[in-house]
């Protein structure tokens, strides 16, 4: 039982940032209102998780810290960068 855990330890510096870029993609690329509100959601819910993530690499002194503290960023920015998903037409069709 605990092969698994030592596997998944070993895979979870690369885990969490595909999880940001994840959750960013499918957040920045949803233009359809309904498939919108649930991607922000699940955008909030990886982000959270990224959140624990590098909490947990900082109080633990993990050599990943730096790169889960990057892809907090990468998020945060990617969140409030405009992009073509958010603008409106200026002709109104």
């Amino acid at each position: 039982m605990a092969s698994w855990i030592d596997t998944l330890s070993t895979c979870f510096p690369c885990i969490l940032p595909l999880v940001a870029l994840v959750g960013l993609w499918i957040a920045r690329c949803s233009s359809e209102r309904a498939v919108r509100k649930l991607a922000e959601r699940t955008f909030l819910a990886m982000m959270l998780v990224v959140v624990g993530g590098t909490l947990r690499t900082i109080v633990a002194n993990d050599a990943f810290w730096l790169l889960h503290t990057s892809s907090l960023s990468i998020m945060i920015v990617g969140a409030i960068f405009p992009g073509s998903a958010v603008r409106p037409s200026i002709d109104g069709f």
